[in-house]
């Protein structure tokens, strides 16, 4: 009886002994490969503060195991780059960057190579083109500053479709179809803008109301996201104001920006107008240098008033500044009368005040005069400690407000 208990336990220690090593020597059993931390921190520190960052500038960890850093921004000769890293900002694997010589792209690492290509081709979805077979998350960018991006209306005629929603086209096809939908006239087709580079944002009224008025204040970009502000403003009227449709149409605003791969989130700011109490303006100021201004004395105000208008004595232009301030705008000397401020409207935004002006400027098709003028605009609203921020928004000749 010992003697087969002894054998079933030297059988049982054979066994054991080959299943943790299968040579008869004991070894652990293999775990996981687990891919090295990501090192966040350094990644931030790398991206902060970047040159030719003012568009884009994001981070996005694929699968635990690789950083994308894709950057854009003005700079004329490195307007874009994306940067392909391992773990580190040490283990940079490709590259692919505007040059004066045109696009360059190179991998140190080729078996990360056609991964790279997909995302650089798809910066403009959520997954990079990478599809569920991989994990792509955002690293958030903390304390990125907003910067402004240069907007350019187009001529916006009222919409004649169903349906419309607040829109960003980025190729020919989808601005062919968006002109065939809206039922244009045949002379809007001739200001197809530059897809290379360019995109449009079109903007739309809350309703078919065709007398009423949307108009974008601004756009600005954290590196993340492009911020489209815009306002609305609702007219009543009896008649029709479309002559060209026999039903209601819906109001809209166009405009052309440089073409960015980021989301495009619109804000309706309509309450977060100040109103101002009275406004001045024309093409024929004294001031012939570009000036934006927020005055709060009545000694300011006479020195500006006097340079001017000469012709006009000072004291016909008392303001009570314990209540009261002026925003003014000069555009300086212009060589046509084409050139005029359309308006000027003043929101709350993040604790200040931004001041939109809309500049207009000849089109290709446009007749101007040829006239020298010097355009301004002043406006007198309440008393506001908040600092203010001014941005134009080119726009066509014959916008309307």
């Amino acid at each position: 009886m010992s003697a087969l208990i002894s054998r079933l336990c030297a059988i049982s220690l054979i066994a054991s002994l080959s299943a943790c090593g299968g040579d008869g020597s004991v070894k652990q059993q293999d775990s996981a490969k687990i891919a090295p931390p990501i090192a966040n921190n350094e990644f931030l520190n790398l991206v902060k503060d970047a040159s030719c960052a003012n568009f884009r500038n994001r981070l996005f960890i694929v699968d635990q195991k690789y950083v994308l850093w894709d950057k854009a921004g003005s700079c004329a000769d490195a307007s874009y780059a994306q940067s392909l890293y391992g773990n580190t900002v040490q283990s940079l694997l490709c590259t692919h960057a505007d040059s004066i010589a045109g696009p360059r792209t190179s991998c140190t690492d080729s078996s990360a190579e056609s991964l790279f290509k997909t995302m650089i081709q798809n910066l403009d979805k959520a997954d990079l083109g990478l599809g569920t077979g991989h994990q792509v998350q955002s690293l958030t960018i903390p304390n990125s500053a907003s910067n402004v991006i240069a907007i350019k209306g187009l001529p916006s005629p009222l919409y004649r479709g169903s349906n419309p929603q607040n829109t960003v086209i980025k190729d020919q096809q989808s601005w062919n179809n968006f002109l065939t939908a809206a039922n244009f006239s045949q002379g809007i087709s001739l200001l197809t803008p530059d897809f290379n580079s360019k995109m449009v944002l079109v903007n739309f009224f809350k309703a078919a109301n065709n007398c009423s008025i949307t108009r974008f204040l601004k756009l600005s970009s954290d590196g993340q996201k492009l911020i489209a502000n815009y306002f609305q403003e609702e007219r009543i009227a009896i008649a029709n104001c479309d002559p060209g449709s026999q039903t209601a149409s819906t109001p809209m605003h166009m405009v052309e920006a440089p073409k960015i791969s980021l989301p495009v989130e619109f804000i309706d700011v309509s309450k977060s107008l100040v109103i101002p109490q009275k406004s001045i303006t024309g093409v024929n100021s004294g001031i012939q240098d570009a000036r934006t201004l927020v005055i709060k004395d009545q000694a300011t105000w006479n020195n500006i008033w006097q340079a001017h208008n000469r012709e006009s004595d000072a004291s016909q232009a008392q303001v009570d500044f314990s209540k009261k301030m002026l925003v003014a705008v000069f555009l300086g000397t212009r060589g046509s009368g084409c050139y005029r401020i359309a308006n000027l409207r003043i929101w709350r935004n993040a604790g200040k005040l931004a001041a939109t002006y809309y500049e207009t400027e000849p089109g290709p098709q446009d007749v101007c005069t040829t006239m020298i003028t010097t355009p301004y605009y002043i406006v007198e609203v309440d008393l506001s400690n908040e600092p203010v921020e001014f941005n134009s928004v080119k726009a066509p000749v014959d916008l309307l407000f």
